[in-house]
C-alpha cells in the first residue's frame, strides 16, 4: 500500500544527545545532566517545528554488544568510556521522550542506525517523505528519493553533492572508500598504504570496492598487492559499515504517529 502525505522524521537519539552534552560547560555532574536533557528536549521542540512530522521516531542504542562486535570484536575498542552521568541521561531521556509524544525504541544486538535504517527504507518504500536527524555521514548510504538527511546543527542537510565534496567519492561508494582507507572512528582497519586520495582515485576508475578488489592484479604494484593481501579484511570491513535494513521493528508505521501531546 502506498502512503501519501505521510512525513516520518527518524532521530538519531545517541548522535543528538552526544552532541548536545559534549557542549554543556557545567563541571558539577548534576547541572550537567540537567542542562543536557533540558537542551534535547528544546533541540527536539525545534526539530518537530521546523520540520513538522506525522510520524517520529527517536532511535537509541541497545544494551550490550551488537552483531558487528560478533563479527569484528575490537569494533569500537578504541572509543573513550562513555561518562557516567550519560547512563542517566539516555535513561532519562528515553521515558522522557516518550511522553512526549514521540516512539523512543532500542532493539538487542542492533545499533541505533540500524534502527533508523530499517525504518527510513521501509516507510521510503511506501511513499513516505523521510528525514533522519543526524550529524552522522555513515547514514548518507541510505540517501535515495524519499530519503534524505538533516544535520541539525549546522541548519543543513547532508546530501550527495556534499558527501562528494567532503569525500570525492559517490554517497553509494562512501562505504567503500572507508573499507579502504579505514575508519578510526569504528576501530576498523583500511588497506594498508591506501590513503584518501588514492581510494577516491580508484573509485573513479572502478565502481565498488568487489570491483577493486577484483582488478588488484591489473592495477599492480605496491597498491594492487596490499588489496590482495587484505581483500577478507576490506570486504569484512564494509559489511560492518552497512547499515542494516531489515530490522524487525516491532511497530507499524501508524504506531509511530506523532500527536504534540499539548494539542490532546
Amino acid at each position: 500500500m502506498q502512503l501519501s502525505g505521510i512525513r516520518f522524521l527518524l532521530i538519531d537519539g545517541p548522535n543528538l544527545i552526544r552532541r548536545i552534552h559534549a557542549a554543556i560547560p557545567a563541571e558539577d555532574k548534576n547541572q550537567i545532566i540537567e542542562q543536557t536533557i533540558t537542551s534535547t528536549h528544546q533541540s527536539l521542540a525545534r526539530a518537530l517545528k521546523q520540520h513538522t512530522p506525522t510520524h517520529a521516531l527517536c532511535a537509541f542504542e541497545c544494551e550490550g554488544p551488537t552483531w558487528r562486535h560478533e563479527l569484528f570484536p575490537d569494533y569500537k575498542k578504541d572509543r573513550p568510556a562513555m561518562p557516567e552521568e550519560l547512563t542517566e541521561i539516555f535513561a532519562r531521556l528515553q521515558k522522557e521522550i516518550r511522553e512526549n509524544g514521540i516512539v523512543a525504541i532500542h532493539i538487542a544486538a542492533m545499533e541505533a542506525d540500524d534502527v533508523i535504517a530499517s525504518a527510513a527504507v521501509k516507510a521510503a518504500a511506501q511513499g513516505a517523505d523521510v528525514t533522519i536527524l543526524s550529524t552522522d555521514t555513515g547514514q548518507a548510504q541510505l540517501l535515495r528519493p524519499g530519503i534524505r538527511q538533516y544535520n541539525h546543527f549546522k541548519q543543513e542537510p547532508i546530501t550527495e553533492e556534499s558527501i562528494q565534496q567532503r569525500f570525492s567519492v559517490k554517497a553509494t561508494q562512501l562505504n567503500d572508500y572507508l573499507a579502504m582507507v579505514g575508519d578510526k572512528s569504528h576501530s576498523l582497519p583500511g588497506v594498508p598504504g591506501i590513503g584518501a586520495k588514492t581510494a577516491a582515485r580508484l573509485l573513479e576508475s572502478y565502481s565498488g570496492l568487489d570491483e577493486i578488489l577484483n582488478a588488484a592484479e591489473e592495477i599492480g604494484g605496491r597498491t594492487g598487492n596490499s588489496l590482495t593481501e587484505n581483500r577478507d579484511t576490506a570486504r569484512l570491513v564494509k559489511k560492518l559499515l552497512a547499515l542494516r535494513t531489515d530490522v524487525s521493528l516491532g511497530h507499524s508505521l501508524r504506531s509511530f504517529r506523532y500527536v504534540d501531546p499539548q494539542l490532546q
